[in-house]
């Protein structure tokens, strides 16, 4: 299933990034000092995940009911935990889920109709946002994230199909 797959993928880049991340790089914003560094964004897109799962088999999905997990937020073993976890649910959500009507709710909005499919959907969106985030907090601590980390699955292709046809991409040919 494509969509739960997409998330997956999203939720492993996550994982390879703080495996190369120290406790100082999770936490601190060098870019600008007493902002959120990594480990609150990722935090917030975790909690996003847990928001949905926590809901979606009832029919309906909370974004204003969060946990902000400071454990999550401050300790990368804590954010590897709840990914994982994470992950390991989505396997629970089958092709045939994905057209289950539901009702979401966020950024104190009224409840409105949607779907799972229409939910995990909004989760990558969520999700490479706060990456492309993360992605420069993380620079700014000499990581580099790996290629595509926080660009969407359409750029990427697009930027392919650009590279394609120019004269470099031929080169040695």
């Amino acid at each position: 299933m494509i969509l739960r797959e997409q998330n997956r993928t999203l939720l492993e880049q996550a994982q390879r990034l703080l495996a190369d991340l120290t406790d100082d790089g999770f936490v601190t914003n060098r870019l600008e000092p007493g902002r959120s560094g990594i480990g609150p964004h990722l935090r917030h897109v975790i909690d996003y995940y847990r928001c949905f799962l926590d809901g979606w088999s009832r029919g309906r999905v909370d974004y204003d009911v969060r946990r902000r997990d400071d454990a999550v937020a401050s300790q990368r073993d804590a954010a590897r935990a709840a990914i994982a976890q994470i992950a390991h649910d989505l396997e629970a959500i089958g092709e045939a889920d994905l057209a289950r009507a539901l009702e979401t709710r966020g950024d104190g909005a009224p409840w409105c109709p949607s779907t799972v499919g229409r939910e995990l959907q909004f989760l990558v969106n969520h999700t490479l946002h706060h990456y492309a985030l993360i992605a420069l907090l993380a620079r700014a601590h000499g990581v580099t994230p790996a290629d595509g980390f926080g660009v969407a699955p359409s750029t990427l292709e697009y930027e392919a199909s650009q590279h394609q046809g120019s004269p470099a991409s031929h080169a040695g040919a």
